[in-house]
C-alpha cells in the first residue's frame, strides 16, 4: 500500500483550490493538475509500507489524535518547485504553530515505532498541477492569480492511500480520527 497522513478538505476549501486551479489552467500549455477530490496537505508520506503495518500506522494515528485540538489553518502564497522544463505549482499555508506541533508529533511516532524518520524539513503546500508548463511568463501567471484569502478549520487527520481507480490517480481514506485534545 502506497501511504500517506494528510489533512482533508472540506467541500468550500476544496472549491477554492479548484477555482484557483481553473485560473492556471486557462494559463498552460500543458499540465497535470490535481483533481479536485485528491487536494489535500500532506503531513507524512510513508510510501509503500505492507497491509501488515496498517495497525501499527493507525495507533500512531489514535496516540497523536488524542494530543492535539482542532485549529484553523490560511492559505499563504502561491509558488513554485522548478522541474527542468516544468514545475509544480503550489498553495503555502500561513505559519501555523499547530500545525507544525502536529506534524512534528507524527513524526516523533512514526520513528518511536521504528520506521525510517524523514530527513527533509516539512513545507506545508498544497500541490495544484505537476508538469505545469505556462503560457507565457510564471510570475506574472501566479501574480495575476493573486492571493487565496481562506480560511479552514483542522479537525481531523487522516491515514490516505495513494492507487489507481480505472486509470486515474486517486487517494482514499484509510482510516480518519477526529483531533479531540480538550483546550
Amino acid at each position: 500500500m502506497r501511504l500517506f497522513y494528510a489533512i482533508e478538505f472540506d467541500e468550500k476549501t476544496k472549491d477554492v483550490l479548484a477555482e484557483k486551479q481553473k485560473a492556471l489552467r486557462e494559463k498552460a500549455v500543458k499540465g497535470n493538475f490535481s483533481l479536485r477530490d485528491n487536494l489535500h496537505l500532506t503531513l507524512r508520506f510513508m510510501g509503500e509500507v505492507p497491509q501488515s503495518d496498517l495497525p501499527v500506522l493507525t495507533g500512531i494515528q489514535d496516540a497523536v489524535s488524542k494530543r492535539h485540538g482542532p485549529f484553523s489553518l490560511e492559505f499563504a502564497e502561491i509558488g513554485t518547485f522548478e522541474r527542468g522544463n516544468s514545475c509544480i505549482v503550489w498553495v503555502g499555508i500561513k505559519r501555523n504553530s499547530e500545525l507544525f506541533e502536529l506534524q512534528q508529533d507524527l513524526e516523533r511516532e512514526i520513528a518511536k515505532s521504528g520506521f525510517q524518520p524523514e530527513t527533509r524539513p516539512y513545507k506545508p503546500h498544497i500541490t495544484l498541477a505537476r508538469e505545469f508548463v505556462p503560457d507565457g511568463d510564471l510570475d506574472k501567471i501566479i501574480r495575476e492569480m493573486g492571493l487565496l484569502n481562506h480560511k479552514f478549520d483542522v479537525k481531523s487527520i487522516s491515514l490516505m492511500e495513494s492507487t489507481r481507480i480505472n486509470g486515474k490517480l486517486t487517494y482514499l481514506c484509510t482510516y480518519r480520527t477526529d483531533i479531540s485534545k480538550e483546550k
